[in-house]
């Protein structure tokens, strides 16, 4: 594992907007991710519902699949922010809403918008496994680099395109 990195693990589901949960737009988390063409990186400016905003450069490296992956963070300040922003870069904006049990709805916007995830994230491999999958996800996309960040960025989505995944069958608790 690369020196200063964590694991980050999280499993990715498509959302069914008819089954979708109430949520509250207000207390939504507004997520402007920048993917660096060319690498790994990201820059990322997070706007909380309190108008606080955190800025932070992240690299995710290869791990043995896009469920678990070493990622180092920077935490920057708005001027480091701004230089960085200056690049060239692809961009990916969502809302981010926490709808419990770990679970949080992302909302894209722009060229993504329409497109709807849900994610969770744990410490360990075995909570992750083990986390129960909500009735109004649909398909898990964990795997499918399509579903990616940085492939939504650079290469967009197609709402009519099928994943490349199983469909989660009814009641499966994984």
């Amino acid at each position: 594992m690369p020196k200063y990195s964590l694991i980050e693990r999280e499993r990715r589901f498509l959302v069914d907007p008819d089954l979708i949960p109430t949520l509250d737009s207000a207390m939504a988390r507004l997520i402007e991710d920048r993917y660096l063409p060319g690498t790994s990186l990201r820059l990322r400016r997070v706007t909380a519902p309190d108008g606080s905003v955190v800025h932070k450069l992240g690299k995710k490296y290869p791990g043995a699949g896009l469920s678990s992956r070493p990622m180092t963070n920077i935490y920057l300040d708005a001027a480091e922010y701004g230089a960085l922003a200056a690049l060239p870069a692809a961009m990916l904006v969502k809302r981010r809403h926490d709808v419990g049990d770990g679970f949080a709805i992302d909302m894209f916007e722009g060229a993504l918008a329409g497109l709807i995830l849900a994610e969770i994230a744990a410490d360990d491999d075995a909570d992750l496994t083990a986390a129960v999958v909500p009735s109004w996800c649909t398909i898990e996309v964990t795997e499918d680099l399509a579903y990616a960040g940085g492939t939504l960025a650079i290469e967009g989505w197609h709402a009519t395109a099928a994943p490349r995944v199983v469909t989660i069958a009814e009641g499966d608790e994984r």
